[in-house]
């Protein structure tokens, strides 16, 4: 009978990501339903110190494959050890970082096990069944950004496999049991057809609208050129990160890792300094427990103005130049 609530923890240079800890927050509401164990799974060379980083984190098990050779990137045959490890452990549920390597491994090991991916899902809530089971409602955006759907793995179908996407969980910091580790043996590594040439440390500021305390983020007001230039400006002048919405990211003005909302990023700054933003659901979704919320638009009836805190009506070509001067 499949049982547990089964996380991948990624890493990468020797360090556990964060977004494990937002994985296991999800996991503890999941686990006040149902009672089931967390587990976390990491396959690495030398993963030990891995190990060390997982005991403290929140969960009740922690599974590993020691590797013989470093194996990341190489996702063909991480895909093939990880699913022999699910087989093996048999949980009832995987949570995934929607990450670019959490998608590219698990949609293989998906399609290994047969149970089917969510992807990117904002939130998930346990249910129970007639029978006395429990599922997971795993919802997410779909159709672009027009609607909210819930998708629901079949009865019978185990474990419930869905990406979860950054930023839509804190970390966990409750308190932590003790954690009983398994290295798990006699799982084949096999060899990979994908060769490493070259790693490139990604640029700094690709995930900073994810660590700024402070974002300044432009809308479809801000699209000109020389408004964006405004824009990036006073983002400078305040030491904050640019995020905008999905038309400042189709332009080419943000790059596609500095987009918030259901189709972006979600963000927790201390700080949102929203300029030109009409603040449609989808976007201000992607926005969660912001401390001090400002919003600038010349529509005084903007919907932006209905999830901040302060809201400023006028023209942010005359704001901005003011502020700069």
């Amino acid at each position: 009978m499949a049982n547990g609530i089964c996380i991948f923890a990624e890493y990468y240079n020797g360090k556990i990501e964060p977004v494990t800890a937002e994985l296991i927050t999800a996991a503890h509401f999941i686990k006040e339903t149902t009672g089931e164990k967390i587990q976390l799974i990491v396959v690495a060379k030398d993963c030990d110190q891995l190990v060390k980083q997982l005991e403290p984190a929140g969960a009740d098990e922690v599974y590993a494959v020691e590797t013989k050779r470093d194996c990341i990137f190489q996702d063909d045959a991480l895909s093939s050890v990880i699913t022999d490890m699910i087989r093996k452990i048999e949980p009832s549920s995987v949570l995934i970082p929607a990450t670019p390597m959490g998608r590219s491994i698990f949609s293989r090991v998906a399609s290994k096990l047969g149970c089917g991916l969510t992807a990117d899902c904002t939130e998930v809530l346990t249910a129970k069944r007639e029978d006395g089971t429990f599922y997971i409602k795993q919802n997410k955006p779909s159709f672009g950004e027009n609607v909210f759907v819930t998708i629901e793995t079949k009865p019978g179908i185990y474990p419930q496999m869905m990406t979860i996407r950054q930023g839509v969980y804190t970390a966990y910091e409750g308190e932590t049991d003790a954690v009983k580790v398994t290295y798990l043996e006699n799982i084949e590594i096999p060899a990979s057809k994908l060769e490493v040439v070259e790693v490139v440390p990604a640029r700094n500021d690709t995930n900073s609208i994810l660590a700024s305390e402070t974002v300044v983020v432009g809308g479809r007001g801000a699209e000109e050129e020389e408004d964006f230039a405004l824009l990036k400006a006073f983002a400078e002048k305040l030491d904050a990160a640019i995020g905008g919405t999905r038309p400042l990211a189709d332009s080419g003005k943000i790059p596609f890792q500095n987009q918030i909302g259901q189709t972006g990023f979600t963000i927790r700054p201390r700080i949102c300094i929203s300029i030109g933003v009409s603040g449609a659901i989808q976007h201000t979704e992607g926005i969660k427990d912001t401390k001090l919320f400002v919003a600038i638009n010349t529509d005084e009836n903007a919907a932006i103005f209905n999830v901040a805190d302060y809201g400023i009506v006028g023209d942010m070509k005359e704001l901005l130049e003011a502020y700069l001067s």
